[in-house]
């Protein structure tokens, strides 16, 4: 008798877990998909779409620079949702022939949006589409990673970067890489 009351209680701990892994599996999309959201999609799509970039590489940069918070503004002045300076901003409406802009536009998304897509295609265009050179220079400035490119502090893997001379800028390159990873994986249809 102990033996089969044992084995009942044996099989109930492995129906369970089963059961748990089985429900686990299927809700883990709806969980990341929930962590990994996508707000203003509409927004986005438009400006990736005309800026030639992918709606997850925008989304993944979106959640690393300000984690979808459209009026936060970093220690550095950066402001708004993909994180764009005064000064960039500034160079960047005068590069689209936008005339009504000020520091505070960049609050409103699909300005940042409009300004952040474009500015991340110009800097792939800029690094002969690489997207690791392109990713940097968004957080180092261009004028930063063409001096580390120059003078070869700029350690590489094949296509990837390996290491770069500012912690911040080598963690930020990670950080949005893995995200993107992340965006690819939930989000396949719109990677193509």
């Amino acid at each position: 008798m102990k033996i089969i009351a044992c084995l009942r209680v044996r099989f109930c701990y492995v129906a369970f877990l089963l059961f748990f892994l089985i429900v686990l599996f299927a809700l883990a999309p709806a969980i990341l998909r929930a962590m990994f959201p996508m707000p203003h999609f509409d927004v986005v799509e438009k400006y990736a779409q005309k800026n030639n970039l992918k709606v997850t590489l925008v989304y993944s940069i979106i959640r690393a620079e300000s984690g979808f918070r459209p009026d936060v503004v970093s220690s550095k002045g950066a402001v708004g949702l993909m994180q764009i300076t005064e000064k960039t901003g500034q160079w960047i409406a005068n590069q689209l022939d936008i005339e009504k802009y000020s520091i505070q536009s960049l609050t409103e998304p699909e300005i940042n949006i409009q300004f952040g897509c474009w500015y991340m295609s110009y800097l792939l265009e800029r690094f002969n589409g690489n997207s690791e050179l392109a990713l940097a220079a968004y957080n180092a400035g261009e004028g930063t990673i063409r001096k580390w490119v120059e003078s070869g502090e700029i350690k590489w893997k094949g296509q990837e970067i390996i290491s770069l001379p500012y912690p911040e800028t080598e963690k930020y390159l990670v950080r949005v890489n893995r995200i993107y990873f992340v965006y690819k994986t939930l989000y396949p249809d719109l990677d193509s």
